[in-house]
C-alpha cells in the first residue's frame, strides 16, 4: 500500500461527530408575553390564579363589539411592578391570553460515528410550552436545510432525511446498510395521533407514547408533533425530542463535524 492509499484509509476512519443546534420561533398570535405572573395562594402543589366573590355577570358581542362584565365586583384593573403583573377582577385574567416556551438546548449526539465502518449516535433535547389559552397549542419543528443533517463547512456530505417505510413513521428504526440517515422520535403528553402506537404500529388513535419509537424524518416545512385543546397552566408541557443518526455498515461516510439547525414553534389555536 503506498503512502496515497495510507493516507486516504487514515481519513476515512477519523471518527464522524454529529450534533444539532436549535434556534427557536416564539408565535404568539396577537398575544403577549408573560414571564411572571401574580397570583393569590398556593401551596406546595397547588396555586389559585385569581378568585372574587360576585353575583353575576357575563360576555356580550355584536358585530363590531364584545363586552365583558361582572355585577358586584371591585377593585377591577391592571397593575405591574419590576418583576410582576397584576390582572385583578373575576375576568380580567381571562381576556390576558399567553404562552411562554423554553427552548431546547443545542444537543451533541454521541458515540462519534467510524466513517469506514457506520454506526449509530443518539440524542434528545427538551422543549417545555405553557399557555392560560383556553383551546390549547400546537408545537412544530422544521428543518432550515434539506437534508437537514450536512457536513460543515461546506456541505460536500450529507445524511439522508429519515424515511418512513410508508405514510405513517416506523415503529423501529431502521435503513439499508449501504445509506445514512438522520431522523427523530418525539415524546411528551401532547403529541400527536401520528407518534402514538399500539406496540408495534404508529399513527394509532388512542394509542400509547412508546419512547424511542415512532421514527419521522425532518422537512423544511412545519411538521407538527404536539397540539392540545386546553390550558396547561400553571405546570406547562414538556415535549421530548430524540434524535438519531446512523451510516450504515457498507456505507463510505465522509469524515468530520455534521450539523442540522432545527427550528420549533409553538403557537395558540
Amino acid at each position: 500500500m503506498d503512502n496515497k492509499e495510507l493516507q486516504k484509509k487514515k481519513t476515512i476512519m477519523k471518527r464522524i461527530r454529529v450534533f444539532i443546534i436549535f434556534t427557536v420561533i416564539l408565535f404568539l398570535a396577537g398575544a403577549r408575553i408573560m414571564p411572571v405572573f401574580a397570583y393569590v395562594m398556593e401551596s406546595a402543589d397547588y396555586r389559585i390564579q385569581r378568585d372574587s366573590i360576585n353575583i353575576g355577570g357575563g360576555d356580550s358581542t355584536s358585530t363590531d363589539y364584545s363586552l365583558q362584565d361582572t355585577v358586584g365586583e371591585a377593585g377591577t384593573g391592571i397593575g405591574t411592578s419590576t418583576s410582576f403583573n397584576l390582572y385583578a377582577g373575576y375576568q380580567q385574567m381571562d381576556a390576558q391570553k399567553y404562552l411562554s416556551l423554553t427552548p431546547p438546548d443545542s444537543t451533541t449526539l454521541s458515540p462519534s460515528i467510524s466513517g469506514l465502518y457506520g454506526g449509530i449516535a443518539t440524542g434528545s433535547s427538551d422543549v417545555g410550552v405553557r399557555t392560560n389559552n383556553y383551546t390549547g397549542y400546537t408545537l412544530s419543528i422544521n428543518a432550515s436545510t434539506s437534508p437537514a443533517m450536512v457536513l460543515t463547512p461546506g456541505g460536500a456530505d450529507s445524511f439522508s432525511d429519515y424515511t418512513p417505510a410508508g405514510s405513517a413513521p416506523d415503529f423501529t428504526w431502521s435503513i439499508p446498510s449501504s445509506s445514512s440517515a438522520f431522523g427523530f422520535s418525539p415524546q411528551g403528553p401532547d403529541i400527536i395521533t401520528r407518534y402514538l402506537d399500539n406496540g408495534s404500529s404508529c399513527n394509532q388513535a388512542g394509542g400509547t407514547d412508546t419512547p424511542n419509537a415512532c421514527w419521522d424524518g425532518f422537512s423544511t416545512s412545519p411538521r407538527v408533533i404536539c397540539q392540545s385543546d386546553s390550558s396547561n397552566d400553571p405546570a406547562g408541557s414538556t415535549t421530548t425530542i430524540s434524535m438519531q443518526a446512523q451510516s450504515g455498515s457498507q456505507r463510505m461516510q465522509r469524515s468530520g463535524t455534521y450539523q442540522s439547525s432545527l427550528t420549533v414553534t409553538a403557537y395558540m389555536n
